[in-house]
């Protein structure tokens, strides 16, 4: 029987991970939910050959925001559910996305709700989507939650457009530097030190240690890699660890500039989420529990964990951030407004917009840096590479014929 790998919130909003054996994914799923849990993620564990299967393509955001956003405008326009579903099917020219519309449509038509059926693919669908619907069928509100949340997919999306396409100049930048001076250190210099060395000419100390570190870098190419790779997976399994998880992502925290760039974008992500489940109607503390699972910087989660903490025994969103570190003043003042006013999700997504525009400001910075940066270290690395070639050859008057 294969095994799945599951984790889920119990009733006490805690995260659970376990491995179970079933049939099929959805008897995990039912399982969890008979027990009370709340399934986040269900895979099945594969076999050793399956791990070099690379050929399924997989769902990708533009599917899920494709998926959601569909779905609502044919919702709004008062398709039933499934025939919303069936259009979807027959519409869509990905035949993953065929498949994965075909089997909820069947999941629904064998009784199940719709948040039921997405979560039996909890590796597409989180457990923020498959909430946000859950309270949506609640509250007869379906489809402006799914517009709600193709709103928010949306706008993830552009987010992580926009920094790709931003650094994709620098990283081209950087990689024909770093083999331009790969080349030159690897073929090029040695070359040049075997003409000197046959003429008997004296080099320059600089043009020695370039040299020095081409035939280094020649013959122990992989005693370096093997350093780096090797340093790369302890740090790997260190920060694995909870304790070197907590040390790394404080390390972070505390960084001069990367420090704030992390915050702002742990907690924009946190205010976004928390904002768009208060306006489907999510009540404040499953909303925190839930908005918690989506911050992958684990001293900013622990914050959070606490205000979920307080909030049980009756205390404000504002005066318990008051009490961290974690949460900027501005967060704080904009929330406390909104408890004052009532429109306390409001003020939510105005901060993650805040957080948003301040982080795409900064990454623009950064890369806009990085490309004179870039351009004068591969300049200067190359330009001594040549200017200590350069120092031997005018040397070489002193050659005797």
């Amino acid at each position: 029987m294969p095994e799945f790998a599951f984790e889920a919130i119990d009733p006490k909003g805690k995260r659970i991970s376990g491995v179970q054996e079933a049939s099929n994914q959805e008897e995990v799923v039912s399982g969890l939910l008979s027990k009370g849990f709340q399934p986040v993620q269900v895979k099945r564990l594969h076999s050793f050959q399956a791990l070099f299967d690379t050929g399924r393509k997989k769902i990708s955001l533009d599917d899920i925001l494709y998926f959601t956003g569909e779905l609502a405008d044919l919702l709004e326009a008062g398709v039933p559910l499934e025939r919303s579903l069936l259009i979807l099917a027959d519409a869509t020219d990905r035949e993953e996305v065929r498949n994965l519309v075909r089997q909820i449509k069947e999941a629904i038509h064998g009784g199940k709700t719709l948040s039921e059926a997405l979560a039996q693919h909890g590796d597409v669908f989180d457990s923020l989507y498959i909430n946000m619907v859950k309270v949506g069928e609640l509250g007869g509100v379906l489809p402006q939650v799914l517009r709600r949340l193709s709103d928010f997919l949306e706008r993830s999306r552009q987010i992580r457009k926009f920094i790709i396409s931003s650094s994709i100049y620098p990283s081209i930048l950087a990689f024909v530097g770093l083999v331009s001076v790969l080349i030159l250190v690897t073929f090029v210099v040695p070359k040049f030190g075997q003409i000197f060395q046959d003429i008997n000419q004296p080099m320059p100390a600089m043009t020695r240690f370039i040299l020095a570190a081409s035939l280094f870098l020649r013959n122990w190419w992989w005693m370096i890699f093997l350093v780096f790779a090797t340093a790369g997976v302890s740090f790997k399994i260190y920060i694995n660890r909870p304790e070197g998880r907590a040390w790394w992502d404080g390390f972070k925290l505390a960084l001069p500039v990367i420090g704030p760039f992390v915050q702002r974008i742990e907690l924009g992500r946190f205010a976004r989420t928390l904002g768009t489940l208060l306006e489907s109607g999510v009540p404040i503390l499953k909303g925190i529990s839930l908005s918690g699972e989506v911050i992958g910087n684990t001293i900013i989660k622990d914050a959070v964990k606490k205000l979920y903490a307080g909030i049980r025994q009756g205390k404000s969103l504002s005066s318990l951030m008051k009490r961290s570190k974690v949460f900027p003043p501005l967060m704080i003042h904009l929330i406390s407004v909104g408890e004052e006013t009532g429109s306390l999700a409001r003020m939510l997504l105005k901060v993650a917009d805040d957080f948003d525009e301040q982080v795409q400001s900064d990454t623009k910075l950064f890369l806009s840096m990085l490309e004179p940066i870039t351009i004068v270290v591969m300049g200067i690395l190359i330009g001594g590479i040549i200017f200590s070639m350069l120092m031997a050859i005018f040397g070489i008057n002193d050659v005797t014929f």
